[in-house]
């Protein structure tokens, strides 16, 4: 399986494939013009592109997947602070409840296991961290929503206050409608990328057959031979 490094190795390779077949001498003339000096060229170039698309659509996707991961590591802490301040008033006292099972969804918190109880053995373990963002942001829209319920629900610090709480959860809801389609895009050109480099007319194909077409017009024991053998794939 080539590993994401390999592919502008072997890019490299191909480019000083073709800088030894350009001084060959007597030029060098393949029999099959599928393995010419201008169908290798085509070849790195087509591949060039597919790293370079690679990457320039890897950059957003992976610059979104950093963002969000901080962001919903931020709102953890703004759950707790907004259910203590909640906590601290008796005349929320009956709502606090209802209040905490939603921020134990909006933090991951999951309830304690009763002892003495036989487990399930069809049930499915879930490991933590298998939460989707999109749980967290449901989960925290519905946690801020019980706060809008409150009557007089005015806290002092804006981080906690509705209004910025809702604002983070557009921020995340916004992230997660982003993500599949450069998600999608990222893995089309992964895919389209392999290609140039390993289908039936892809990068690989000419460099071998280039290798094979020098073997074959100059011989295995040749000196021009010998510039390009050692030049792996």
């Amino acid at each position: 399986m080539a590993n994401e490094q390999s592919f502008p190795d072997r890019v490299q390779k191909a480019a000083e494939l073709k800088a030894a077949v350009l001084l060959l001498l007597p030029a060098y003339a393949p029999a099959d013009i599928k393995f010419a000096v201008t169908a290798l060229t085509t070849a790195i170039n087509a591949s060039t592109t597919g790293n370079a698309t690679v990457e320039s659509l890897r950059i957003p996707y992976q610059d979104l997947v950093d963002d969000r991961e901080a962001l919903v590591k931020t709102l953890g802490p703004l759950v707790t602070q907004a259910l203590n301040y909640v906590k601290s008033n008796t005349a929320w006292a009956k709502r606090y409840d209802a209040i905490k099972r939603a921020a134990d969804k909006a933090r991951g918190v999951r309830p304690k296991k009763k002892k003495n109880v036989d487990p399930d053995p069809d049930a499915k373990v879930r490991q933590s961290g298998e939460r989707s963002y999109v749980e967290i942001a449901n989960y925290f829209k519905v946690f801020v929503d019980r706060l809008m319920a409150l009557g007089g629900y005015i806290p002092p610090d804006t981080k906690i206050t509705t209004t910025s709480l809702y604002a983070q959860h557009t921020l995340l809801a916004g992230m997660n409608t982003s993500m599949p389609g450069l998600e999608e895009a990222l893995a089309d050109a992964i895919s389209d990328r392999y290609e140039t480099f390993f289908n039936a007319t892809g990068l690989k194909f000419v460099f071998d057959g280039v290798k094979s077409a020098v073997k074959g017009q100059y011989g295995v024991s040749s000196p021009q031979y010998g510039m390009v053998k050692g030049i792996k794939w």
